[in-house]
């Protein structure tokens, strides 16, 4: 048998005699001798490739026993082409199932050298952690002032109600709105501000309910509008009644005193 030492015929096909497996040899055969993969010529393939075997152990390298399995598996595709064909075979080409796995095996080695290709672009970039990013909740939805206000309108409405089942005291109530000065809506916006901070949270009802003059319940709603609507507070959630329970926006707080310590 020639080889790739003695025999110039071999010698184009055999300059590398280190593949990954059969199909790899028998693809780069394909390359060399410039066929068809939809028309493999069996057997001069089957005989380079038996040739290359032989080549390998004169080299005293190990043959993998998935070698010696394609070249029998060659052996039949070429046993089975050499057959006169019958009706039942006459549209079966024994080498379909060899022209398909080497067709895949050609696209995976084309996929592997565009990936290494990319990988030796960008295996030397590192990656940038993602940042932490801060729940804001200084924004304030515009349907939060309509909860305050229907808030409102309930709460006073429960408190007419008292204050009708309780005549006396509701004219009392009303001798006192009539000789009352009006209140100061920055008398409550302070007043608010200072009870949110020494009770961490309250219900607006008990904010309204320390008011003890209709002027002080105008001036409680239209102060608890105004901080809502700066971000100065916030409504944490609503109790069993729907009415929204107010806290301190301690966010805004925060950034509030950053940006000051980093303009000083």
């Amino acid at each position: 048998m020639n080889t790739a030492y003695t025999s110039n015929e071999l010698s184009f096909k055999l300059e590398n005699l280190s593949f990954e497996g059969p199909l790899d040899l028998l693809l780069t055969l394909i390359y060399k001798n410039k066929v068809d993969i939809y028309d493999i010529p069996i057997s001069l393939i089957l005989d380079q490739y038996l040739e290359y075997i032989g080549a390998m152990r004169e080299m005293d390298m190990d043959v993998a026993g998935e070698f010696i399995t394609m070249a029998s598996q060659l052996m039949v595709i070429k046993s089975k082409m050499l057959l006169p064909k019958t009706k039942s075979t006459e549209d079966e080409d024994p080498r379909s199932d060899l022209a398909s796995s080497l067709i895949a095996y050609e696209n995976v080695k084309k996929a592997t050298v565009s990936l290494g290709n990319l990988y030796m672009e960008y295996s030397g970039r590192s990656i940038k952690e993602t940042d932490e990013i801060d729940v804001d909740n200084s924004y304030v939805a515009p349907h939060d002032l309509d909860a305050i206000v229907k808030a409102f309108e309930r709460i006073v409405k429960r408190q007419r109600l008292l204050a009708d089942s309780r005549n006396e005291e509701a004219e009392a109530n009303l001798n006192t709105i009539v000789v009352n000065k009006i209140t100061p809506i920055e008398v409550k916006v302070v007043a608010i501000l200072r009870d949110l901070k020494s009770q961490g949270a309250m219900s607006f009802e008990a904010i309204i309910c320390k008011s003890k003059t209709r002027s002080d319940i105008v001036a409680i709603f239209i102060a608890t509008l105004q901080l809502i609507a700066k971000n100065i507070i916030l409504i944490k959630e609503f109790d069993e009644n729907n009415i929204p329970i107010l806290e301190i926006n301690y966010d805004r707080e925060r950034r509030k005193n950053n940006d000051s310590f980093l303009d000083s």
